[in-house]
């Protein structure tokens, strides 16, 4: 009986963070390149207990058209490298703009980061062309720095849709056949209905694991009193 109440209070557990989960998934439903969170588990037998996983969904999101020239979106895959204060980080939100000093950066400040290095525009008409070259006045100035990762588990989720990546260098692959698209957006992957669904899922599920507890405390209670030990 008590490994029974241990599982359920496990599976409670899991349920809250499956809940703190999708609640931040419907949260970033109109956040740019926002790739959702999933919570799973599983039994582990040698403990009896439950082990939880959790991921990023890296599935695309549709596309938006913006007009803005500093939109882009990658139509095909990897992901913008970016640097931060803390390091070289990646994201898939191509909202970027330019910084006092004609840097183009994202909305946070952060630097986007070419084959040459920071992407500096200076002052000019920008065009970026499919291939993600950076033309200003028709001349190039640079091309996107575009990654893809041969395990994208091993990135992490840090805020503002950016990742930090503690695989090893060989896991990382620098793009050049890439295909981008100006005065565009990629939209969050996060389906509204899909996410309200699973959250009532989860509620029953919570709902049930509860009642399990309370009916196996009362359980225990009865014996404890059987024995005469309150």
């Amino acid at each position: 009986m008590i490994s029974g109440l241990f599982s359920s209070i496990d599976s409670a557990l899991v349920q809250k963070n499956k809940f703190d989960a999708i609640s931040n998934n419907i949260a970033n439903i109109t956040t740019t390149g926002f790739k959702k969170d999933l919570v799973s588990f599983e039994q582990t037998a040698a403990f009896m207990g439950l082990r939880q996983m959790s991921s990023t969904d890296f599935a695309r999101g549709s596309m938006m058209q913006t007009g803005n020239p500093l939109d882009v979106t990658l139509e095909s895959d990897g992901f913008f490298k970016v640097q931060t204060q803390q390091g070289e980080r990646y994201t898939q939100n191509g909202s970027f703009k330019l910084d006092d000093q004609g840097f183009m950066v994202t909305a946070e400040g952060h630097q986007v980061m070419g084959q040459g290095g920071p992407i500096e525009v200076g002052e000019g008409v920008v065009s970026i062309t499919a291939d993600g070259e950076v033309l200003v006045n028709g001349q190039p100035v640079d091309r996107f720095a575009v990654v893809a990762f041969n395990r994208p588990q091993d990135l992490v989720k840090e805020g503002a849709c950016t990742y930090s990546y503690g695989g090893d260098g060989a896991g990382m692959i620098e793009l050049d056949d890439i295909r981008v698209i100006q005065g565009c957006l990629e939209s969050s992957n996060v389906k509204p209905t899909e996410e309200m669904v699973r959250m009532i899922e989860m509620f029953r599920s919570y709902e049930s694991n509860q009642q399990i507890i309370q009916t196996l405390g009362e359980i225990n209670d009865k014996m404890i009193s059987g024995f005469g030990l309150e």
